[in-house]
Formats: C-alpha cells, sequence, structure tokens
C-alpha cells in the first residue's frame, strides 16, 4: 500500500471514511483516535476556521511524540472557506518529513482545483469493500475456524488488503466498546500483518490468527 504525504478520500459514507482513514493510519503504525498524540483532527467540533490552519503548522512543526510520524486528518474538508483552503496549500506541498494529511469531502466541487491537484485521490463508492462486515470470526470450533482460514487463504493477493480491513474493523469496535476479546485479537491482526510484511507465508500469518 502507498501512502502518500497528501491524501484526499471522496465518499458519502461517514464509516466508510472513517474505515479508510484507519486503514491509512494502520498501515503508517497509528490508531486512528482522539488519544494518539500525534494525530491533529480537524472537524465539526474543532471548527474550520483560519485559525485551525495556525494549530497545523504549529502541530507539524514539532516533533512526534511517540511515533515516527505525525498525521494530520480534515474531516469533510469542503467545509473550510476559501482563504482557509488558499492557507492550506503550503502544507499539502510541504508536509515536511514523516508527516502526512488526510482529507475527507462528499462535495468534491466544493474543493479548490489547487487542494486536488496537490492531493493522492482516494474516491470510494456506496457499494465500497470498505463498508463490508467482518471476515474474520473466530468460533473457538478448531475445525470451523482452519476452515475459514482455508477459505480465506486462497486469495494470496488479497489477504494483506483483508487483513488492514479487519483491523479498521475491530479497531473501531474497540473504540465503541472497549472489549478484552477485541483487543487481543487487533493484536493478532497487526502481527499477522507484520508476518506477511516480513514474507512469511500469507496462509500460516492467517493460522496465526485462528490458533494464537
Amino acid at each position: 500500500m502507498d501512502i502518500f504525504p497528501s491524501t484526499l478520500i471522496i465518499a458519502k459514507n461517514k464509516e466508510t471514511v472513517d474505515q479508510k482513514i484507519c486503514q491509512i493510519c494502520s498501515f503508517l503504525d497509528h490508531q486512528f483516535n482522539q488519544n494518539n498524540p500525534d494525530i491533529l483532527l480537524i472537524n465539526q467540533d474543532s471548527g474550520w476556521g483560519i485559525d485551525q490552519i495556525r494549530k497545523i503548522n504549529n502541530f507539524l512543526s514539532q516533533k512526534p511524540f511517540s511515533h515516527q510520524s505525525k498525521i494530520v486528518v480534515i474531516l469533510e474538508i469542503q467545509n473550510l472557506n476559501s482563504e482557509s483552503q488558499n492557507a492550506l496549500l503550503k502544507n499539502l506541498e510541504e508536509p515536511g518529513s514523516n508527516n502526512y494529511l488526510i482529507l475527507s469531502t462528499n462535495k468534491i466541487k466544493s474543493i479548490l482545483p489547487t487542494i486536488l491537484s496537490r492531493c493522492q485521490v482516494v474516491k470510494i463508492s456506496e457499494k465500497s469493500k470498505f463498508e463490508n462486515k467482518t471476515q474474520i470470526v473466530i468460533t473457538g470450533n478448531l475445525s470451523k475456524d482452519l476452515a475459514l482460514s482455508e477459505k480465506l487463504g486462497k486469495d494470496k493477493e488479497g489477504i494483506l488488503p483483508l487483513l488492514e480491513n479487519e483491523l479498521c474493523f475491530y479497531q473501531q469496535q474497540l473504540t465503541k466498546n472497549p472489549d478484552q476479546k477485541n483487543r487481543i485479537l487487533i493484536e493478532k491482526i497487526i502481527k499477522a500483518i507484520q508476518m506477511i510484511n516480513a514474507n512469511v507465508d500469507p496462509r500460516n500469518a492467517l493460522d496465526f490468527i485462528f490458533l494464537a
């Protein structure tokens, strides 16, 4: 998965946007939540005025607190007026080393062309795979779990994207309802992703999730 310094997500469904943001953050070894000191979230709660652009500048000028990178997430960027969008251009052009900006919108016509030209644009349709429910469900029945692992493991090229989607799903579930089982499963999925990235056979990585 290639991560550009500046990404614009175009989608109508909020959950779809959140899952894609979560996927990008996970790839950068971040968890997308408000307790992450190295993620700055700009949304309706913070406001979209020019003051927020100054806040972004200050945030990006500082070193990461506990990660290798810093991420700015701006939800519904169409709410930034022209002045604020223009002020954001310098950050999009030169975010700085290990700095990333993730923007989202459901009204692309409200975005300045200069914003669009500086971002990797990711357009997600209503029937996107990110809206699917989780595929990894551990029942505790060994034969059933291994059968599911075998079934999912047949798509060698699709395993890594699947695991990234599953990670996003369970991280969102954990945010809504802290649960020890979900926390353990998240740790397993992260480890499986690391295994695949280290060239471990994808099927073995899936078996690790179901058997560990």
